[in-house]
């Protein structure tokens, strides 16, 4: 059983650990940096693709451009930033928690608590330091969006659904680490593991979409679209499979904690 008290205790000094970190800090730099190689501008003549970073340094081919910034935030995240987020989003979390299991200090930690309530703990530390960092990279993005592209100021509200999004995109992106960090001690290893296993599964996707098209199923590829995370951004933004992906995503972030209690329930780090 949880003991709540304990639980909400341990909570928040693995938040504060998590948050009070060079990971934290690293994760938000990068997102911010990567969002600005996100496609915002196709040339229609040459087929060449823009990126934010490209139009503003060469503004002067771009003058006949009106470029909105809620239009430019709508196209954020992209290939890079997808496919790097397992590993950013991870970083505040896989830092304390592998340098805690390798010095032993954790089963100091588990005989204060219960093992459920020691492992409950470090989920919510984990989704909340993952999205909680990614959001606030994107968050700074934007307001240097509006401030660098002209806006009608009547989206704030679609600002704070998109950042929302985003927090909530972070959370989940950080669930493949988490369950490596269960067996794995190696912060390096755990970090770095979920762009092999994203880029993989990416990878599969994209042979799967290919297939389908080919046999001229491509109808069956929109009813697919909730299996690639980068969906979730867009979920207070779109009725499209908003229900789908909640219980989809709800019911893999559930499993990853059975998961992880599981392993770490092994007679291993009791601390008995």
């Amino acid at each position: 059983m949880i003991n709540l008290k304990k639980a909400f205790r341990n909570i928040i000094s693995d938040l504060n650990k998590s948050i009070v970190c060079t990971g934290f800090i690293i994760c938000i730099i990068i997102t911010f940096f990567l969002c600005f190689t996100s496609i915002i501008y196709i040339d229609p003549n040459t087929g060449q693709e823009c990126s934010v970073i490209e139009i503003l340094t060469n503004k002067k081919n771009f003058r006949h451009i009106q470029f909105e910034a809620e239009s430019v935030l709508k196209t954020s995240v992209n290939d890079y930033l997808t496919i790097f987020l397992p590993v950013l989003s991870s970083l505040p979390f896989a830092a304390f928690f592998c340098s805690e299991r390798s010095s032993g200090y954790i089963r100091y930690n588990i005989i204060r608590t219960s093992r459920t309530s020691y492992c409950f703990s470090k989920f919510i530390s984990a989704l909340v330091s993952g999205g909680l960092s990614v959001m606030l990279g994107f968050v700074i993005y934007g307001i240097t969006i509006y401030f660098i592209f002209p806006s009608d100021n009547s989206t704030i509200i679609g600002f704070i659904k998109s950042a929302a999004g985003m927090s909530l995109y972070g959370a989940v992106s950080v669930l493949p680490a988490f369950i490596l960090s269960s067996f794995i001690r190696n912060k390096y290893i755990v970090c770095c593991m979920p762009f092999i296993i994203m880029h993989f599964y990416y990878t599969v996707m994209t042979k799967i979409k290919d297939y389908l098209i080919f046999s001229d199923n491509s109808n069956v590829i929109f009813k697919m679209q909730f299996l690639y995370p980068n969906n979730i951004r867009n979920i207070f933004e779109t009725e499209s499979d908003r229900m789908i992906i909640i219980v989809f995503y709800t019911l893999i972030t559930a499993a990853s904690l059975i998961l992880f209690i599981a392993i770490m329930n092994r007679r291993l780090d009791y601390g008995e």
